[in-house]
C-alpha cells in the first residue's frame, strides 16, 4: 500500500514538472527560445545547448541583417497586452468556465489599443448565452489592468479608470459628466470642480493600453505557408536552438537522475512544440484556405480549434500567441485568423470587407448613409442587422461619415 502511494506520488510529481516545462516552451515566440533553453542549461548539466544563432549566422554576412534584428528581438521583448490579459482572465474574476470562454471570446475582439471591436450579439450566439451576459463579462474588464481595457471607446474607457480611484463622491459624479460630455468641455469651465477633474483625466491611460504601443517590431515568422494545389506548411527551424542529452557522470545521486530525465523531457517538449503548433496551423490554414488565395477570412473560434485537437482553450490562446504565419499576402499573427460569427458561414471580417468595397465605389455627390450600408449588407447576406452596427464597422475601418465623405470628396474636386 505504501509503495502504491508513493509511486502515485511521483507520478504526479513527474506530471507537474512536465506541465511546469511545456507551458512556457508551448508559449514563447520563436525569438525567446534560445534565452528559454540557455537558461535551462545553465541549470542542468545534462543539456547541452547550442544557439540558432550561433548555428545559423555566425558564418553568414548575407544575412547580417536578420542576426541583428533577431539579437535585438530577444533582448527587448516583453509580454504583450494580450499576454498580460490572458493571465488575468485564469484569475479568480472570471471564475467559471463559461466566464473564462467569453472573456477569452471577449479578448480576441481587443484591438492594439486595448478597445473592445467586437459584437457582443455574434459572441452570445457562438457562446450560447445572452447579450446581457456577455455584456456583464465585458464590464469586468475593467478590473483589469491596464486600466481601462475592454471598453467601447474613449469615454467608457476613461469611466472605468475613474471606477478605480479613490475620490470624493461630489467630485466622482462631476468627473464622469465630463467624461460623458468630452467634446462639450466649455461649458463646464466655471465649475469649482474643473481644474481638478480635468487633471484627473489627464492623467488616464489614452488610449487604455498606451504602454504596450511600440513601433512594429521586427517580426520573425514561425511557419511558412505556400499554397498551389496543396497546402505546403514549413516550419521556421532556423531559430530553434539544438539540444541534446549529455551523460557525463558514471554514477548519478537521486538528484542528478532528477535532472537528467528533466533534460530528456526539454528535447522531448521541444519537438512537443514544433508538432502542435505544427497541427494547430494546419487545422487554421485548411479552415481558412481561402484567405491564402484572396478571399476573406471565415468565421473560426478558438474552442472550435481546442474540440478538435482536445486541448483547454486557454492552451490554444497560449500557443498561437505571438506567433506569426508568412504567406503571399504577408506576414499575420495566428491570432488575426479567429473572427467571430455574424451568422453560421459569415465572420465579421467579410461584412467589413463588403462595407469597404461599397464606400470605395460609392457616388461622390451621394455617398452611401449607414442606413443604405446596412440595406445593402442584408440585401448580400440575407441576415439580420442594425445600423450601430455598421456605424461601428464603419468607425473600425476609419471610414468617415456620409456626410464628412461628402465634404472631403467636394474638396478632392
Amino acid at each position: 500500500m505504501a509503495n502504491h502511494i508513493n509511486l502515485q506520488f511521483k507520478q504526479k510529481q513527474t506530471l507537474q514538472l512536465s506541465l511546469k516545462l511545456w507551458l512556457p516552451i508551448l508559449q514563447s515566440p520563436i525569438q525567446e527560445l534560445d534565452t528559454l533553453f540557455k537558461d535551462y542549461s545553465f541549470d542542468n548539466p545534462f543539456l547541452e545547448y547550442k544557439s540558432s544563432f550561433e548555428s545559423n549566422y555566425s558564418s553568414s554576412s548575407s544575412n547580417s541583417d536578420d542576426r541583428r534584428n533577431f539579437i535585438e528581438n530577444i533582448d527587448i521583448y516583453k509580454p504583450s497586452l494580450y499576454d498580460i490579459l490572458e493571465e488575468q482572465i485564469d484569475s479568480e474574476i472570471f471564475p467559471t468556465n463559461n466566464s473564462k470562454k467569453i472573456a477569452y471570446e471577449i479578448l480576441y475582439d481587443i484591438n492594439s489599443d486595448g478597445f473592445f471591436e467586437g459584437d457582443i450579439g455574434s459572441i452570445a450566439l457562438s457562446c450560447n448565452t445572452t447579450d446581457n451576459f456577455v455584456e456583464s463579462i465585458r464590464e469586468r474588464f475593467r478590473l483589469l489592468e491596464p486600466k481601462g481595457v475592454g471598453a467601447f471607446d474613449l469615454s467608457e474607457s476613461f469611466y472605468f479608470q475613474l471606477l478605480d480611484l479613490d475620490i470624493d463622491e461630489s467630485l466622482f459624479n462631476f468627473t464622469k459628466k465630463i467624461i460623458q460630455n468630452l467634446t462639450k468641455l466649455d461649458r463646464y469651465a466655471k465649475h469649482h470642480y474643473f481644474e481638478e477633474a480635468t487633471k484627473i483625466i489627464k492623467g488616464f491611460n489614452n488610449p487604455p493600453a498606451v504602454e504596450y504601443l511600440e513601433e512594429e517590431p521586427y517580426i520573425i515568422p514561425d511557419f511558412f505557408v505556400d499554397i498551389d494545389d496543396d497546402i505546403h506548411l514549413r516550419i521556421n527551424n532556423d531559430y530553434y536552438p539544438d539540444i541534446m542529452v549529455k551523460d557525463p557522470f558514471s554514477s548519478k545521486s537521486s538528484e542528478l537522475k532528477t535532472k537528467l530525465k528533466e533534460a530528456r523531457d526539454l528535447t522531448n517538449l521541444l519537438e512537443l512544440r514544433k508538432s502542435t503548433l505544427y497541427k494547430l496551423v494546419l487545422l487554421i490554414v485548411e479552415h481558412q484556405i481561402g484567405f491564402f488565395i484572396g478571399q476573406e477570412l471565415k468565421p473560426l473560434t478558438m474552442s472550435e480549434i481546442a474540440q478538435i485537437v482536445g486541448f483547454e482553450e486557454s492552451t490554444i490562446s497560449r500557443a498561437v500567441s505571438n506567433k506569426y504565419i508568412k504567406c503571399e499576402r504577408g506576414t499575420f499573427s495566428l491570432r488575426s485568423f479567429f473572427t467571430n460569427a455574424v451568422s453560421k458561414d459569415l465572420s465579421s471580417a467579410e461584412i467589413k470587407s463588403f462595407i469597404l468595397s461599397l464606400v470605395e465605389n460609392e457616388q461622390k455627390e451621394k455617398p452611401l448613409t449607414d442606413q443604405s450600408l446596412v440595406d445593402m449588407v442584408i440585401k448580400r447576406y440575407n441576415i439580420k442587422m442594425v445600423r450601430r452596427t455598421i456605424t461601428k464597422y464603419r468607425n473600425l475601418l476609419n471610414i468617415p461619415s456620409s456626410k464628412e465623405r461628402k465634404k472631403l470628396y467636394a474638396v478632392k474636386d
